[in-house]
């Protein structure tokens, strides 16, 4: 009774599997001319919004320049002054070049030129 079994087993296993590489249809590899285009184009605006997020992390962009000392952000740390000020303590590792600030410029940057790359593949 189990040999029963195990050749039915067997044997469906055998119909599912393709005779010879013709009877496998490569239809997604088959691009058109248009369908190149779209994703080409898609490729490029993804690229610019990834180097535009970017641009809007840096210091002098739209996020961050709203943590520099005369920003929304950094400004309530200069009327709090003391540690909080941009040459205190705490304050200088919040600017451009500082521990903080530096890292999220750096990565700003970084996310900059990988959208640049985006863009030319």
């Amino acid at each position: 009774m189990s040999f029963s079994i195990l050749r039915t087993s067997t044997r469906s296993l055998r119909s599912t599997r393709p005779s010879s590489l013709t009877a496998i249809r490569f239809y997604a590899n088959k691009p058109t001319s248009e369908t190149d285009k779209k994703m080409s184009s898609a490729t490029e605006q993804a690229g610019e919004a990834v180097k535009k997020a970017g641009q809007a992390f840096q210091s002098d962009g739209a996020i961050g320049s709203q943590f520099n000392s005369d920003g929304n952000i950094g400004s309530v740390g200069q009327a709090v002054g003391g540690p909080f000020a941009a040459d205190g303590a705490i304050g200088k590792n919040f600017t451009e070049s500082g521990a903080v600030g530096g890292s999220v410029q750096k990565g700003a940057e970084d996310v900059e030129g990988a959208g640049e790359e985006g863009k030319k593949q």
